[in-house]
């Protein structure tokens, strides 16, 4: 076409376009042209193109003219998306398509969306404005969009249309609107986005969303409708897409204007699937959006960061991904913001602060390596700017600066070079502890504990600079001076670790630890002073050097010695050298590691040499020796120090250490003196003799000490005053210089006597016993040195010497006579005993012709033994007989004879005197051949070199009359005590006399007669037998071994003829294997007795003989008996000094073969609830597998290869696995309850740890036995099984968490664990009878449910069907008792459910219901709605049927389109139990259902309602009909258009209003809230579109055979025509027209004659509402009452109701239907006097005598003095009436004519009357009337009669009233009526009465204006005027 044609063509175009007038001949030319003139514009020549374009211009000023006209939004968006971006029609259709979009449909702005999103998406940026405002103008006007409509927007196949959305929507959700500012500036930027971000988002400001608020809700609102939809969005869509919705729903949940925006936020967030935290786009974007920028590929300048709010919110993702740490110069930038940025919060700046300790955890070394400055000067800042405020700084503050002080310490971690520099930083933290206050204070210890390992390894020690190293010490020491203990305890701290155990500086500040107050400091410094075994054996080079340790003791005990300090008591809290704590733990540490130098040095001499590293632990006990190991220790230690500087012996500085406590004279602690003197006592026992020569000269110190108030203290004083005297008299004798021994020594024995045998004084006590006891020790010490000399006191010449020891061994014998007197105190008579046997033993009192001394000794330890009852004089008389026989030999056999006789007098509660026995005997008979007598003999001198060889050698007479005694008479005795001390006096012997000859022709009988004593039923003689067992075993020779065996055999069920009397060993083995594995008992029931508490004594021994055989070795029988140690004796005090040896040692070869089929048996008795065998048998398992603590000491050792590594038990259970578990599960089933525990704890203990591949195969069995334990008969199996239970429970747990690395093999062996254990705990467990079982069952499956995350797919169903049975199985007894007893307790019913249920909604259970749901799926949903029906119907007990609607609750927020397609199904189940009895349960039933209504089909919503109707009618209670208005509300909540869906069916809204009238509260409640919420927003279209839906059930029952429903009906019905009224009034206030005007004429038509009908008939219960309706309809409907021909007469039926009505019923009927009247003349303006007048008149002067007032006074107008009760009830009803009469009565007064004088005349008489008498209601009415009255006959024509009212009758009563004092509202009415009367007076012509009228009137005026009531009094001012 030319040009010109197409110019023509335009112009007619244009003459079309003005021609069209109409908006119909518009809208057809817009249709047909506007898309063909756009194209046209792109292909027309630059001739045409402004004439196109002028015709554009033309279309749209016609369009602005007529907004009704709808653009083909269609045909614009296909032309315009399918073209390309350039032409020179673009920016027109951008242009209509906006416009477009203001009327188009809302079907075409939801198609129109997805084609905006690809616009902007492909548009250029300058056409991206235009289309994101045509997108946001779409989305505001459009329907909240529905699933199927999300689902078209194909999000998941093109996630770019996706992510454009998603973007805007974040960008659109930080916007916040903003008014245009008047003087044109630009407006505020929004944070998080740029200026040029914004302008395109409003449109450069013009968009309505711009400035609107409410507009800006609503997109964002549906925006987040839409990004938080899962359909919209589904999970499998790209991960960066699902990041992004995350992000930008987080900016919503942060609204700071739009709350309901922010929850909506939230809500969505919480719904989402879980985002990768780890994902670079992710991360990035969060930085983005904190730190602002420009984001890729962004054209619209530089974003600022987001607000406070978001940035918290990223923070707490940026908290949880180690990725965001990868790039410090991002993050630093983020903590600082943070921390110091503009805007910054206290949140914010603690989380900032928190972020930084992540980055500082996570981030790798070299990035926090480079960084470090710059978070330091961060972390120090914020430190800085803490200490500059108040020092009440809030809690939030406090926890900024914890959180700062613990970044700190973690930082120097990470980056040690920052601690080791210097001590800055150490003394910054340490600091803070007396800055900051207690709450902070933990954080600052939590941050140096963090620093600590920058100190702890040696290679950062080592680049530690050696200044601050070596200052280190002594700043710490400072820090143990602090006032605050979390200072001392890290000063501690870093003493232990950061410095090596060899470090005598940092021991000695765990020295000063111990001193400390907080049990915690002094535990932790105890640990940093223990010596480990392992140290000693394998790195004894870590140690610290024995004389560097002495030297820097000596030098901080100088201080003592130089007088600049004392040791005193007043110094005991402080922590320094001064304090006898610090020097006394000193000291011990100083002699621990002398003990444990010397064990090493020991180690290194002797290459056989080899411990047990249990049996070190003496090295850190502080107790005296008392084995030759730790003698030989000390010895060597001591020779170590000898040797190491001979010019200056470390010993002597040793000495000095210890007697600087001896020489205080001011302390007076008898522990440190104690103890200080025992080490003193060791060091001149076994050290070299010159430090005896050295101590003599100084004993002065040690004789004050023999006065202390401790025995221990007295005795060690004299044990060192006994070595000193003996070595410095051999040292005289033989250098011949010892003859000042007459004179001195002499002299100070002299006046020890005196004081031992002065007569006793309380206050002399100490002093007496400390002379008693130096007598003797130095009398010891003095006859053995003449001993080893060999040499008489003649001979020494020393004959006064000599005389003095004589008399003091006569006083002694004095002294023990006054000791068997009751009368001595017992410490005296100890002492005596003491000091007798010190002397005894060196044979002093030999008994010779002269004297009898050995007798006389003998006789008064015999007084004292049997007459005394104290413990410690009874053990010194039992020493002091030891002692005797140990000395003189011939007494040896009249002391067995008197021990013998006194066994049998033993109480049941001293049984440690069978043990103190034993060891006097061990001690007389066994001699210098028994240990306890070695470790006994103090003096540095070999015993034999002082008594001869026969002098040590064993009494052989005496032992065998012992054994005599024990095999023939103790061991037979009937008494428990005498076999008792027959077994253990033997084991005594045995134990302590090891080698001794003369006890080998007694072990057969003593073995068959320990044998005999197995069967004893004391246990304790049991034990006792077993060990000696063990220890003769060893004693014999083979052949006694042998027969020993056989013996055994016989003992324990034998038969009587000898196995393997041929010599063959062989058989005897088989013998005693055969006896064990034939399932028989070795011994008959009872055989053996029972131990006290009634139990089997034979289980140990069965147990071991079980051993044995398994074997194959029943020797060993004898070695395993001598570890069983369980009694509460065995493990006293005397007890244990009878532990024994471990010897499996040397069976280990012989065992090896036998290992597997002996470990599992024996593993299983390691466990067995019998303390005697589980002992026996985890020592057999250390002895035969080598104890843990040997092999980790062993392991750590460098220089010992694998093979040297001594074998332990850690791999052998896995070795055996098969056959242990095996042998558990089986002793599980065992009728013996000891074997079923033994296996539980035996499984337990191998399940924990052990690898799952190994568990699977048994799993079923383990939980079966388990659970089968859990519910035993016996408690303490029950016990075992829960233990067994638990650590299944963690092993399955650990099994079972997924993790992001875990592999496939992982993935499949955790499932396998599911599938077995899963139904397993459902099936069996959670459902089992026995309440243990089932309650361990549920806690483990809800941990499995918070846990095993994906694994329980398959088992979703079955787990929530069991546990929310179990919510009602489970349920607290007290909540059961409760329901009964309820009222009882003061508690409601309702109150008591409502507690019920929020125990429900907090119930573990619950949460493990809503954990396992999260991984329900498709098929699993099949399976579960049915389990959901089964519980919703038939479900017991109120809890499982809460948790179920709480559940379905949770599905249909979570699992949405899980849910649909059996939404139908579970509502038809739920409306069947929507009548139960619970109230609360009711509504959940209702909640569940509103939440999954929008799910349901139009034919199931439809039935839903019909069923909620037939509860609400069917049902009688108001609790269960209350249901139905329930339901509504949720579904008016939830789904409120579905509501007004009325096809083929009924709607809700006429039931909605029906239920708003109901009489009962509880019931109308929840109708009225479902009402509100479905009216919100209709407005009009309510009562146009819903009118006769709304009046439905009104009419339906306004004539029903129920009152209450015709009452209901009827209010209903005002209700509607209330609203139509409103709608009426709002469309014209005059005349309503339209559909408003269809509205009231259908209402009018529908309502009318229904109501005419109903109000008709007798009076009836609420009949008053029925008429009160029809009045209110006919008010509201009066114009097209008026104008319809079959209603024109409807208001003269209703005066005609009205009159009948008002003269029948009761008066308060009566009373309304006189209000109706009145309401009915009021609305129709009526005129109806004359038919009214006469019924109104006749009430009111029925009543009116009444109203007359008592004569009383006016003031008690109101007072009623009637004896007729009933009467008096009714009167105020009634004057109620004759006021609303008289109301009438003034309403019918005609509008258009005047009423005839009789009318007026009488009306006014009867108001005058009732003025004058009434009360003040209706005195008030009357004068109301009046002046109505009054007003009605001036205003009328000249016709009438006007004033056939006497106006002086009504100036009477004004005046009258207006003398009222009491109510104002008379006077008021009063002055009104004066006014009307002024008004109608002056209106008169000429009358004669006018001026008394006017002269009335003046004289009522008066009163007024007298009036108190200011308003009053002014009002009559101006009627004056």
């Amino acid at each position: 076409m030319t040009d010109s044609a197409d110019i023509e063509l335009i112009e007619n175009l244009q003459l079309r376009f003005a021609l069209a007038q109409s908006s119909d001949q518009l809208q057809k030319l817009v249709t047909g042209l506007l898309v063909p003139l756009l194209d046209k514009l792109d292909t027309a020549s630059a001739v045409v193109r402004p004439k196109v374009i002028a015709l554009l211009s033309q279309i749209n000023k016609k369009l602005k003219g007529h907004l009704e006209i709808k653009l083909p939004i269609d045909s614009i968006i296909e032309t315009t998306f399918g073209k390309g971006a350039a032409g020179f029609s673009q920016g027109f259709r951008l242009m209509y398509i906006g416009m477009a979009i203001e009327v188009a449909e809302e079907q075409q702005l939801v198609a129109a969306i997805p084609h905006l999103l690809d616009g902007v998406c492909t548009r250029p940026v300058a056409q991206q404005t235009s289309l994101t405002t045509s997108l946001f103008a779409a989305i505001l006007k459009g329907p909240e969009l529905t699933e199927d409509q999300m689902r078209t927007f194909e999000f998941q196949a093109k996630d770019q249309r996706a992510a454009i959305l998603v973007a805007l929507a974040r960008d659109l959700f930080l916007y916040n609107a903003t008014q245009p500012k008047a003087d044109g500036s630009q407006m505020p930027v929004s944070a998080g986005l740029s200026l040029e971000r914004q302008k395109a988002l409003t449109n450069n400001g013009k968009a309505p969303w711009a400035s609107d608020g409410s507009a800006l809700q609503t997109i964002k609102q549906r925006l987040i409708h839409i990004v938080g939809s899962g359909i919209a969005f589904p999970i499998e869509m790209p991960a960066h897409v699902h990041e992004q919705r995350l992000l930008a729903l987080l900016c919503a949940s942060c609204d700071p204007y739009f709350q309901h925006v922010a929850d909506r936020g939230k809500d969505a967030i919480k719904r989402m699937c879980p985002v990768n935290y780890e994902s670079d786009t992710f991360v990035s974007s969060v930085f983005g959006m904190f730190l602002g920028g420009a984001d890729a590929g962004e054209a619209m300048g530089t974003r600022s960061p987001v607000n406070a709010a978001v940035r918290l919110k990223l923070l707490g993702y940026l908290n949880r991904s180690e990725l965001a740490t990868g790039s410090y110069q991002r993050w630093i930038r983020v903590v600082s913001e943070s921390l110091f940025g503009t805007g910054s919060t206290v949140k914010l700046r603690q989380q900032g602060m928190s972020f930084l300790l992540w980055a500082i955890n996570k981030a790798p070394t070299d990035q926090i390596s480079q960084a470090s400055p710059v978070l330091l000067q961060l972390i120090q800042k914020t430190l800085s700017e803490g200490a500059t405020a108040s020092a009440a700084s809030s809690l939030s503050e406090d926890t900024l600066r914890g959180s700062a002080y613990v970044a700190y310490g973690t930082l120097a971690r990470r980056v040690p070079v920052l601690a080791l520099g210097s001590l800055e930083h150490l003394q910054t933290l340490f600091g803070a502890f007396t800055s900051e206050n207690a709450s902070t204070r933990l954080s600052v210890q939590e941050g140096l504990l963090a620093m600590l390992p920058a100190y702890g390894s040696q290679q950062q020690q080592q680049q530690q600079p050696q200044r601050a190293l070596n200052m280190l010490p002594e700043f710490l020491e400072s820090q143990l001076e602090s006032s605050v203990y979390q200072a001392r305890y890290c000063a501690l701290r870093y003493a232990i670790s950061a410095f090596p155990f060899g470090n005598m500086n940092a021991r000695w500040l765990c020295i000063l630890g111990l001193a400390d107050t907080k049990p915690e400091i002094q535990q932790l410094a105890r640990s940093g002073l223990a010596i480990r075994p392992s140290t000693i054996l394998y790195r004894s080079s870590e140690l610290p050097a024995l004389k560097d340790a002495i030297l820097f003791i000596c030098n901080k005990s100088r201080k003592i010695v130089d007088g600049s300090q004392q040791l005193a008591p007043e110094n005991r809290a402080m922590a320094s050298i001064a304090n006898p704590r610090v020097y006394s733990s000193m000291l011990d540490f100083c002699r621990s590691l002398m003990l444990a130098t010397g064990v090493a040095g020991i180690k290194q001499q002797r290459s056989e040499f080899a411990v047990d590293p249990a049996d070190l632990e003496f090295v850190n006990s502080n107790s005296a020796l008392s084995s030759e190991l730790q003698q030989d220790s000390m010895h060597t230690a001591l020779a170590t120090l000898e040797l190491s500087d001979p010019a200056d012996s470390l010993t002597n500085r040793w000495l000095e250490i210890i007697g600087v406590v001896v020489q205080s004279l001011q302390l007076t602690d008898s522990t440190v003196l104690s103890k200080a003197l025992m080490y003193l006592v060791e060091v001149v026992s076994l050290g070299p003799q010159r430090l005896a020569l050295a101590l003599f000269e100084s004993r002065q110190q040690l004789l004050m000490r023999l006065d202390t108030h401790n025995a221990n203290v007295q005795l060690y004083a004299a044990q060192a005053l006994a070595v000193v005297h003996c070595v410095k008299l051999i040292e005289d004798a033989r250098s011949a210089s010892s003859a000042a021994w007459n004179d001195e020594l002499a002299g100070q024995l002299g006046e020890f006597r005196a004081a031992a045998t002065a007569p006793a004084q309380p206050k002399l006590l100490d002093k007496q016993q400390g002379s008693i006891i130096a007598l003797g020790y130095i009398s010891y010490g003095l006859l053995a040195a003449t001993k080893t000399l060999n040499k008489s006191w003649t001979d020494l010449g020393l004959d006064r010497l000599g005389q003095t020891v004589s008399s003091i061994q006569a006083a002694i014998i004095d002294g023990l006579q006054l000791a068997t007197e009751s009368g001595t105190h017992p410490a005296i008579a100890t002492a005596w005993c003491v000091a007798a046997g010190e002397v005894c033993r060196l044979g002093a009192f030999a008994d010779t012709a002269e004297s009898n001394k050995s007798v006389q000794a003998m006789a008064a330890a015999v007084n004292i033994v049997k007459g005394t009852s104290t413990p410690r004089v009874y053990d010194a008389a039992l020493a002091l007989l030891s002692d005797l026989a140990l000395g003189n030999p011939s007494t040896a056999s009249e002391v067995v004879e008197l021990l013998l006789s006194a066994a049998g007098t033993v109480s049941k509660k001293q049984l440690d005197m069978h043990f103190k026995t034993g060891e006097a005997l061990a001690k007389a008979l066994g001699r210098f051949k028994c240990t306890l007598v070695k470790m006994g003999w103090v003096l540095p001198l070999d015993p034999s070199e002082v008594l001869g060889d026969d002098g040590v050698s064993a009494n052989v007479a005496g032992i065998n009359l012992l054994f005599e005694a024990v095999t023939t008479k103790l061991v037979r005795s009937a008494n428990t005590q005498e076999r008792q001390a027959a077994a253990i006096w033997t084991l005594t012997m045995v134990q302590s006399c090891p080698g001794l000859e003369a006890l080998g022709p007694w072990l057969s009988k003593l073995h068959a007669c320990l044998c005999m004593l197995l069967s004893d039923r004391s246990e304790l003689t049991q034990e006792v037998a077993s060990r000696a067992l063990g220890l003769l075993y060893n004693l014999g020779d083979a052949a006694l071994k042998e027969d020993m065996v056989y013996s055994l055999i016989s003992l324990f069920g034998g038969g009587s003829r000898r196995p393997g009397a041929d010599g063959n060993t062989a058989d005897v083995q088989q013998a005693l294997r055969r006896q064990i594995q034939s399932n028989e008992p070795l011994l008959e029931q009872d055989s053996l007795g029972q131990t006290p508490d009634g139990h089997s004594v034979n289980t140990t021994y069965k147990s071991i003989l079980s051993l044995a055989s398994d074997m194959q070795n029943p020797s060993l029988v004898y070695q395993f008996m001598q570890l069983a140690t369980h009694t509460a004796m065995w493990n006293s005090r005397c007890g244990a000094a009878y532990g024994v040896a471990n010897i499996i040692e040397q069976a280990r070869g012989a065992i090896q073969p036998h290992m597997k089929s002996m470990i599992p048996k024996l593993y299983r008795y390691t466990f067995d609830p019998s303390p005697q065998t589980q002992t026996a048998m985890k020592s057999i398992w250390s002895a035969l597998l080598g104890s843990d603590t040997a092999r980790a000491a062993a392991a750590s050792d460098s220089a010992m290869s694998d093979d040297d590594i001594p074998t332990t038990g850690a791999n052998v259970v896995e070795r055996y696995w098969d056959a242990i578990i095996e042998e558990c599960l089986s002793s599980m089933g065992q009728r013996e309850w000891k074997v079923r525990e033994s296996g539980c704890n035996a499984l337990a203990s191998a399940v924990s740890g052990a690898n799952p591949e190994l568990v699977v195969p048994y799993l079923d069995r383990i939980w079966q036995m388990s659970f089968r334990a859990l519910d035993d008969i016996k408690g303490s199996v029950r016990e075992a099984g829960l233990k067994m239970c638990q650590s299944m429970a963690t092993a399955t747990v650990t099994w079972c968490t997924p993790s992001d690395a875990s592999s496939a093999a992982r993935n499949k062996q955790a499932q396998a664990i599911i599938a077995s254990v899963v139904p397993f705990l459902v099936d069996a467990g959670v459902s089992s009878d026995a309440e243990d079982v089932r309650t361990f069952s549920m806690g483990l499956l809800l941990k499995l449910c918070r846990t095993s995350g994906r694994y329980l797919s398959p088992f979703v169903p079955a787990i929530i069907e069991r546990l929310l049975e179990s919510l009602s199985n489970m349920e607290s007894q007290s909540a059961n008792y409760l329901t009964f007893h309820a009222e009882g307790h003061g508690i409601s019913p309702d109150q008591l459910e409502s507690a019920r249920l929020s125990a429900v909604k907090a119930s573990p259970i619950m949460q493990g219901v809503e954990t396992v749901l999260e991984y329900l799926t498709a098929e699993s949903m099949e399976v579960l709605v049915p389990k959901l029906q089964n519980i919703i119907r038939h479900g017991l007990g109120l809890p499982a049927r809460a948790g179920c609607a709480r559940t379905v609750v949770i599905l249909c927020v979570k699992k949405a389109e899980l849910v649909r397609p059996f939404a139908s199904a579970l509502v038809k189940a739920i409306s069947g139990s929507l009548t139960e009895s619970s109230a609360l349960q009711r509504q959940a039933w209702a909640a569940a259902i509103g939440y999954m209504a929008p799910m349901l089909s139009p034919g199931m919503f439809r039935n839903l309602l019909k069923h909620l109707e037939k509860v609400y009618f069917d049902k009688y209670e108001d609790d269960i009909r209350g249901v139905s208005g329930q339901v509504l509300e949720q579904l008016a909540q939830r789904c409120p258009e579905r509501l007004c869906e009325t096809p083929n069916g009924p709607g809700a809204a006429s039931f909605a209003l029906f239920g708003c009238s109901d009489a009962g509260e509880v019931v109308s409640t929840g109708f009225q809230s479902a009402w509100q919420e479905y009216t919100l927003g209709l407005g009009s279209k309510l009562v146009i579109e819903h009118l006769l839906e709304l009046l439905r059930l009104p009419l339906a029952h306004i004539a029903a055979d129920s009152w209450p429903h015709r009452v209901q009906s009827a209010k209903a019905i005002v209700d509607v025509a209330r609203m139509v009224e409103r709608e009426a009034r709002s469309s014209d206030a005059n005349k309503p027209s339209g559909p408003a005007a269809a509205s009231v004429a259908a209402l009018a038509q529908a309502v009318l004659p229904e109501l005419v009908k109903a109000s008709r008939g007798r009076v009836w219960p609420g009949k008053e509402h029925v008429v009160g309706a029809l009045v209110k309809v006919c008010t509201v409907c009066a114009d097209a009452v008026s104008t319809s021909e079959e209603l024109r007469d409807t208001p003269s039926t209703v005066c005609d109701i009205l009159l009948k009505e008002m003269k029948q019923g009761e008066i308060p009927y009566r009373r309304e239907m006189v209000k109706h009247c009145s309401a009915l003349v009021e609305g129709l303006d009526l005129d109806v006097y004359d038919q009214l007048s006469g019924t109104l008149l006749q009430l009111v002067e029925q009543y009116g005598a009444l109203s007359a007032a008592p004569a009383v006074s006016s003031s008690h107008a109101m007072d009623i003095d009637d004896d007729d009760d009933e009467k008096a009830l009714k009167r105020p009803q009634q004057l109620m009436l004759v006021a609303a009469a008289i109301k009438a009565l003034q309403w019918a007064l005609p509008k258009t004519r005047c009423l005839s004088a009789n009318q007026a005349g009488q009306l006014a008489r009867t108001l005058e009357d009732i003025a004058h008498t009434g009360v003040w209601n209706t005195r008030v009415a009357s004068l109301e009337c009046l002046a109505a009255l009054l007003r009605h006959l001036a205003g009328a024509s000249a016709a009438c009669d006007r004033f056939a009212v006497d106006i002086a009758t009504v100036l009477a009563a004004v005046r009258v009233c207006a003398a009222e004092g009491k109510y104002v509202s008379v006077r008021t009415a009063a002055l009104d009526t004066l006014d009307a009367v002024l008004a109608a007076v002056a209106q008169l012509g000429a009358d004669s009465r006018l001026s008394d009228w006017q002269r009335a009137c003046q004289e009522a005026l008066e009163l007024f204006l007298k009036d108190p009531v200011p308003s009053i009094a002014d009002r009559a001012k101006e009627l004056a005027k």
